[in-house]
């Protein structure tokens, strides 16, 4: 009887890890498919106009205004689909109260970091890439967030940095290295700065995914995202979008461009992108809780992968939007250099070899 129920433990164990491997795992996907859906959604209706060769729009704008205005739209809409989430679930007083707690304003803080610095990056870093032609260059190189948080989490918080954990550092910078260096030979200088552009998200979302987890392990997930989406998407739309506008010399811009993006029929795009941004980020946080940090944040940053090949997919394979027939996010060396980068996130996050151990003890 004793032996069966610890047989039963280990079953019930073995189920609730393999669940958490799986969300983290969906969570790099989701990231993909939001990449690759905002990416689609930067060249439909007026949005094709504003890059287009005929623009209107200067310099600055088509980099650094649209980029904030693409990033603020998708993290507002992400924000109103995780309200309209915990309100399913019965959670939004819930939710309301706890804007009030130290761990909730933490969340806020990581929001803000996350949000109005790395996101708008990491959308200005995939104009750019998309301007260069190598649209998916830069999504593995914003995927070193996870080699800098291990770095900062040392420097601010003392947390270990074993010599494993360095090894897999070396591979992420080696790989990244490798992408960016054909990026370079390939599209130019263009993609080489796209990479070092991608390289402030990395360093955002590396902040955050340091001090953020303070807050996710006193908050509900649902109710986390919910406070980070809102957080980043309001912060984006009325501060940092204006401002940008302001620094272009015309800040009247702001209340035309917005409105043409919001009644463009491109909108519909960013409900979808925006809709797969809040399981990117939600089911990360789930997936830490229940097969631990290390590999949550493993299986979520092979969206090193999953970026570039949703891109190639909805925009290549099946030519939605009709761009092309074809369309390469990456060139052969830099999909393999993408594999590299994250089996080098892996070994940050954990021993390899202690998936098999992991396997045989909950077998």
């Amino acid at each position: 009887m004793a032996e069966s129920a610890v047989q039963q433990k280990r079953k019930i164990k073995a189920s609730y890890f393999r669940k958490g491997v799986f969300l983290a795992v969906m969570s790099g996907v989701c990231y993909g498919l939001y990449t690759g859906f905002l990416t689609l959604g930067e060249t439909q209706g007026v949005w094709a106009e504003w890059f287009g060769e005929t623009s209107a729009l200067d310099a600055f704008t088509i980099t650094f205004v649209l980029a904030a205005l693409a990033s603020a739209l998708n993290d507002t809409i992400s924000g109103i689909w995780s309200v309209a989430n915990v309100a399913l679930h019965g959670e939004f007083s819930d939710f309301w109260k706890t804007f009030k707690t130290k761990p909730g304003r933490v969340m806020m803080l990581c929001a803000i970091v996350g949000g109005p610095v790395a996101s708008t990056a990491y959308v200005i870093a995939l104009n750019m890439a998309v301007a260069a032609g190598s649209p998916g260059i830069i999504v593995p190189v914003a995927a070193l967030n996870v080699a800098i948080g291990a770095i900062l989490g040392r420097l601010l918080f003392k947390q270990e940095l074993s010599g494993r954990m360095v090894v897999g550092i070396l591979i992420c910078l080696a790989a990244a290295t490798v992408m960016g260096g054909t990026s370079f030979a390939n599209v130019g200088p263009a993609g080489l700065v796209a990479c070092l552009v991608a390289l402030v998200a990395a360093f955002g979302w590396g902040f955050e995914g340091c001090v953020a987890g303070f807050g996710t392990t006193l908050i509900d997930y649902n109710i986390g995202i919910t406070i980070r989406q809102i957080t980043a998407g309001l912060s984006e739309l009325i501060i940092l979008v204006p401002l940008m506008c302001l620094l272009g010399g015309n800040i009247g811009q702001f209340p035309a461009l917005l409105g043409a993006a919001v009644s463009s029929p491109a909108i519909f795009i960013f409900l979808i992108s925006g809709f797969f941004s809040m399981p990117a980020f939600s089911l990360w946080y789930k997936g830490n809780s229940m097969c631990g940090a290390a590999l949550g944040m493993a299986c979520n940053g092979m969206y090193s992968f999953w970026g570039p090949f949703f891109i190639w997919v909805i925009m290549g394979l099946l030519n939605i939007g009709g761009m092309s027939d074809f369309y390469p996010p990456l060139t052969a060396v830099q999909w393999v250099a993408a594999i590299v980068m994250a089996f080098g996130i892996l070994v940050i996050a954990m021993n390899p070899m202690d998936l098999f151990k992991k396997k045989e003890e909950v077998a």
